[in-house]
């Protein structure tokens, strides 16, 4: 993540700040030893960078800045993990650090617009170019308070409609989204309170916490997905698929044959077959190879519509024709799983825009 966030703001640089001229004089401004009198520290976050050019300068004067905050986002990471956390049967839930880091990443961005490249100098006698970035605090405050109070809004209204609400995949994905932009406003919550001069953020009344429990006990309640695999290694693979879902909060009530009174919400229907694979003699020693092959469809079943369907193929090569075929079985597994479960995600959770 810390390097998505530096390369954008960096590449945006110019356009948000353009550069100052570079001063050219004997003795360097007192901001190049972090002392500057005309930006003090109660009103502005600065950053100085240096390089044998003008631009790399300003890039690290820009990153110093950034790393205020990605290094405080980062260690509220495991935290906001813990509140999307929960433990079934003893199967840790994923809590999907993947979009935490996504959506973090995009707060981060975003209060890093408020950066300027305010000064540069240039050290003619060592062709060191300085370059001072400035955030001013009251201004990156109001926006982020802003930015805050109309998340504040969305999630209202979110949990109002999930209330209302009567469809079991709307109010999934509404309290998914809630969860979404709850968890969009404290990395929001986080940098304010790195740019208030009092310290202080804007606390939510609505927890993360309790919104992403409500997610996970309706789901548990509400939802029942049955999934069946044939061929070889059928268990093997069955328990990686329910183990994907059971990672991404979706939980599954049976694997394998069903119960007759059982009326599941989805079906993951699939087989996997794998057979060795005859290749031209030659090398030493002799290799053995085992082609997997996976074809699943995934079934609402209230519509009976197919919504989705994961075909996947490949082929593992060792020594023995025994740990080929068992590297073969680990590669489905994980391919498998993963696609099933992004897909099933995709669909009760509602596909995240890219």
């Amino acid at each position: 993540m810390r390097e998505g966030v530096l390369s954008v703001a960096a590449a945006g640089l110019i356009v948000l700040g353009g550069f100052a001229s570079p001063v050219l004089a004997a003795s360097p401004p007192d901001w190049v030893n972090g002392s500057g009198k005309k930006y003090p520290s109660a009103m502005y976050l600065t950053g100085v960078g240096y390089a044998d050019t003008r631009q790399a300068a300003a890039d690290r004067a820009y990153a110093a800045i950034s790393k205020i905050f990605t290094a405080e986002i980062n260690s509220k990471t495991q935290e906001w993990e813990k509140y999307l956390q929960s433990d079934s049967q003893g199967r840790s839930e994923d809590s999907r650090r993947i979009s935490i880091e996504q959506t973090t990443q995009v707060s981060t961005q975003k209060v890093l617009e408020n950066v300027t490249i305010a000064e540069t100098w240039l050290d003619d006698s060592k062709a060191i170019y300085y370059a001072l970035a400035v955030m001013d605090r009251q201004h990156a405050a109001s926006v982020l308070r802003d930015r805050i109070t109309s998340l504040d809004r969305k999630v209202e209204e979110l949990l109002k409609q999930t209330r209302q609400s009567n469809d079991k995949l709307q109010t999934v994905r509404g309290l998914h989204s809630a969860v979404e932009n709850l968890l969009l406003r404290e990395a929001y919550n986080t940098e304010l309170r790195i740019v208030s001069p009092t310290g202080k953020g804007s606390e939510s009344m609505i927890s993360l916490a309790v919104i992403g429990q409500d997610l996970r006990q309706f789901l548990a309640g509400n939802f029942k997905i049955v999934v069946e695999v044939g061929g070889p290694h059928n268990d093997r693979i069955g328990a990686a698929i329910v183990e994907g879902l059971n990672r991404r909060g979706l939980p599954v009530v049976s694997a394998g044959s069903p119960a007759p009174d059982l009326q599941p919400d989805l079906v993951v229907n699939g087989i996997v077959a794998f057979e060795p694979v005859q290749m031209p003699a030659g090398g030493s020693p002799p290799t053995r190879f085992v082609r997997w092959s996976a074809s699943f469809d995934l079934t609402d079943k209230a519509t009976q519509q197919v919504i989705g369907s994961v075909a996947r193929q490949g082929r593992e090569g060792h020594l023995t024709a025994s740990e080929a075929e068992a590297r073969a079985l680990r590669t489905a597994e994980q391919e498998v799983a993963s696609e099933v479960g992004r897909q099933i995600a995709d669909f009760i959770y509602g596909k995240e825009e890219e």
